[in-house]
């Protein structure tokens, strides 16, 4: 390939804006600050509404959901079973733009392209599920894949096993000061480990292109966070006087290895640093939306969704060890009893709340022509239901706060237009999360109690950030933010290689010397 210089590209997952802000100003994150101050600084703008599950696959490829299909990373809902699964990453037919680097003949090399895995041969090299926060292709354990394959070994030898021992973060749900040390000292063994494989690969190895991706912020962000905000319900002031702020022990941990690497890069590499996207409380109406849906359509009673709601209890309250062993049971029944906590037989309903993130749930309309079992005709009947939805969902509130439990609702065709809009969910509602949602009402519901909050103290909010450091960049902010979906072209046009075929445009902003 054409020599236009090497390209780093540093994710940041779910590093928050605000926060690395506030710690950067305190003179704890000094590498971060560093490139901030010689760089370029620009909000990136995510996908709407989709954000969690479709940043990462947006930002490899170039295109929005409505192209690639991602909206919850590689889980979705099956029109034809109404089953929620995962699809493969041989079923993803999109390259990243990474890719273009080894066909024009450089060599990449990639470690937790998180959701937008690539593992086919190459000249480069892929590291997918370690060290992650969820695997590549859903579910809650990962499974270390490497190209070369042999690589996979050498890694497990010389670096050892995932402290997290390969599992999710949401399994373990760390609460007391004991498992608050042991979880802030296992996410920072895997910054560790992540940084020293980092700095051994870049050394030995031959590379034109190498992106790295750090995902314990994004874990600390989900299960750490109220001891980060002492306003939250859970706030314990007992084990913060015990462990203090690991949220804030784990960024400096990343912001340590971020220096280390783009140290070890050098001066002559360009540097993309993407913090990608934000965090904060972490209270939602996630899978309440289904029970509300119910009502407001007549369609179900509440004693077997009351029944998973305690045995979703039941399962939590059993020590970790249990919990592990009895794995393979709860898989089971989280498939086929209850849905991943939805209500069960969607293909009897109107429409159904499906999973996009905790921040915005989405509603499938059962539409007859697109789903297998679909009731409601398109064209009229299709437009009165939205309008319907989107008016009663406007009048439930939070019986605690008196105020709208919704804060938008969203047709997702007023947003997306490409050929697998079909795929995504048809209204997108977002919470409003100012308080914990533990009952709703409105007159057409009456009162609904919400069982089964979130298992999470932080979930994330959709503001984005990047910084770009290199040769022919000088100090500067960008006003408006970018399309995430504007990168790959602009990072393609950075490397000298073609830009055509992505839905997204090169932005001359991001060019050395751009204005």
């Amino acid at each position: 390939m054409a020599h236009h210089g090497k390209l780093l590209v540093i994710g940041l997952d779910a590093f928050d804006r605000g926060l690395a802000q506030q710690w950067m100003d305190d003179g704890l994150l000094p590498n971060l600050a560093a490139q901030m101050a010689t760089g370029v600084t620009a909000g990136v703008r995510n996908p709407m509404g989709m954000e969690s599950g479709s940043l990462w696959p947006s930002f490899a490829y170039g295109c929005d959901p409505s192209v690639h299909g991602l909206y919850d990373g590689m889980r979705h809902v099956d029109p034809q079973t109404y089953e929620i699964g995962p699809r493969r990453v041989q079923d993803i037919s999109l390259r990243p733009f990474w890719s273009r680097v080894d066909e024009a003949g450089g060599r990449s090399i990639v470690i937790d392209a998180v959701t937008a895995p690539d593992i086919g041969p190459r000249r480069g090299v892929r590291i997918i599920d370690w060290l992650a926060h969820v695997p590549a292709e859903s579910g809650a354990t990962m499974q270390l894949r490497t190209n070369p394959p042999e690589l996979k070994q050498a890694i497990e030898q010389d670096y050892g096993l995932d402290p997290l021992g390969g599992r999710m973060c949401d399994f373990y749900q760390p609460r007391t000061a004991a498992q608050m040390r042991w979880f802030t000292d296992a996410l920072l063994q895997r910054v560790r480990i992540k940084r020293s494989l980092t700095l051994d690969l870049m050394a030995r190895e031959e590379w034109d292109f190498f992106m790295v991706t750090f995902t314990d912020g994004h874990c600390a962000g989900h299960h750490c966070w109220h001891l980060n905000d002492d306003s939250h319900e859970e706030f314990d002031p007992a084990v913060a006087a015990a462990v203090g702020n690991p949220l804030k022990t784990i960024y400096m941990a990343i912001d340590d290895a971020l220096g280390d690497i783009v140290r070890e890069a050098g001066p002559d590499v360009t540097v993309l640093t993407l913090l990608s996207q934000g965090i904060g409380t972490g209270y939602t109406g996630l899978r309440l939306l289904d029970r509300v849906l119910a009502r407001l359509n007549g369609e179900m009673s509440e004693g077997r969704n009351l029944a998973v709601a305690g045995l979703r209890r039941a399962w939590r309250a059993l020590p970790i060890s249990l919990r592990h062993r009895l794995r393979p049971l709860h898989n089971a029944a989280r498939g086929s009893f209850y849905r991943d906590g939805f209500l069960p037989a969607p293909e009897k309903r109107l429409c159904f709340e499906t999973h996009c993130n905790e921040r915005t749930s989405g509603i499938r309309i059962n539409l007859a022509g697109r789903e297998s079992r679909g009731i409601v005709q398109p064209g009229a009947e299709y437009e009165a239901l939205c309008h319907r939805l989107i008016a009663q969902l406007g009048e439930v509130r939070n019986d605690e706060t008196g105020e709208p439990l919704i804060a938008q609702i969203d047709r997702t065709r007023d947003f997306y237009h490409g050929p697998r809009t079909d795929t995504l969910p048809d209204l997108l509602v977002t919470w409003n999360r100012d308080r914990p949602i533990r009952a709703v009402s409105s007159p057409a519901i009456g009162r609904l109690a919400h069982p089964h909050p979130s298992i999470r103290t932080g979930d994330h909010r959709p503001h984005a950030m990047l910084l770009l450091n290199g040769p022919g960049y000088a100090p500067r902010r960008i006003n408006d933010d970018i399309d995430i979906i504007d990168l790959a072209p602009s990072l393609t046009a950075l490397m000298g290689l073609p830009t055509a075929g992505f839905q997204g445009h090169p932005r001359a902003v991001l060019a050395p010397g751009g204005a």
